[in-house]
């Protein structure tokens, strides 16, 4: 099992895309808040290629707001 990690957020963008270099679309993705009780949260979860994850929020996120998971 492999696995990569990524701060996000600026306060304008909706959607991010977190690149894992794992060569399958095979992965599971975790997406929490980076403060507080760092809760897993909800959001729009696609895989537009074998090496990133793209992640889609209603409302952009402020400044390094989550991080994201992936496992594959």
């Amino acid at each position: 099992v492999r696995k990569v990690s990524a701060t996000f957020g600026d306060g304008s963008a909706t959607q991010y895309d977190i690149t894992h270099n794992l060569n399958t679309n095979d992965v599971h993705v975790a997406v929490f808040r980076t403060s507080g009780a760092f809760d897993e949260i909800l959001c729009d979860v696609s895989r537009p290629t074998v090496n990133a994850v793209r992640l889609n929020f209603a409302v952009a996120p402020t400044s390094n707001q989550f991080r994201a998971v992936v496992v594959g």
